[in-house]
């Protein structure tokens, strides 16, 4: 299922789902940012969740000068101390390796394809994408060009630059774009202040006041993880 940002207690290491119990366990795909209605809340047992390993996300800051790459991401991970990891069960420096797939990025002219880490906890038996701050949540579009298409058109241009420069981003994906910015996110950065630029700050912000990645529709639990020097 998907939670709203309603749903969630912010904890020193990381958010917590609320599970609705009344909820009857269906995916509801456009539930996301809407309102939880009138559900009635309570914290899940681990007894309830199982030791069942359904995808969590963690988002891992980057610095957006960097080429997005296979090999920049590589490296990413390389430079991560996986113990340093929260999960969202609370624990730290409980999450090992567990594989990897593919997804997909519109990138120049075609689609780039990256292998994702992932990551289990070997205390509540959840899985953990280890996702970069330049990647949004279920999204074929990087965070840079879908928020350098939502300012050009904010500040009355058009988005004839991104598209020009990442011919595989068409005129139905600048449209869906803004449909889902209008939608769901303009007032919410409105009504906390948060820029659109710089791309550090907006999604540093959008995980403070949101618990999420700035345009992430679906409500899969993410955290921000910021790498300590």
């Amino acid at each position: 299922m998907y939670f709203t940002a309603d749903c969630f207690i912010p904890l020193p290491c990381g958010i917590i789902p609320l599970i609705p119990e009344n909820s009857d366990g269906r995916n509801r795909p456009d539930q996301s940012l809407v309102s939880c209605h009138k559900h009635t809340y309570s914290l899940p047992a681990l007894s309830r969740i199982g030791s069942t390993a359904y995808m969590l996300m963690i988002t891992l800051s980057t610095d957006f000068c960097n080429p997005i790459s296979q090999d920049s991401y590589d490296n990413l991970i390389a430079g991560i101390q996986f113990h340093q990891l929260p999960c969202t069960c609370g624990h730290s420096g409980c999450l090992k390796l567990h594989g990897y797939y593919t997804r997909g990025l519109k990138y120049e002219n075609a689609i780039l394809r990256l292998c994702i880490c992932r990551v289990r906890c070997s205390v509540c038996g959840r899985t953990h994408s280890l996702i970069p701050s330049y990647l949004v949540p279920y999204s074929q579009i990087s965070l840079p060009d879908q928020a350098e298409i939502i300012s050009s058109v904010e500040f009355g241009t058009s988005a004839a630059a991104v598209m020009a420069r990442t011919p595989s981003i068409d005129e139905n994906n600048v449209s869906c774009i803004l449909r889902r910015y209008r939608r769901y996110w303009r007032q919410r950065l409105l009504s906390e202040s948060i820029p659109i630029t710089p791309l550090p700050l907006l999604v540093c912000r959008c995980f403070d006041a949101f618990q999420r990645q700035f345009l992430q529709i679906k409500c899969t639990p993410n955290l921000l993880f910021l790498k300590t020097t």
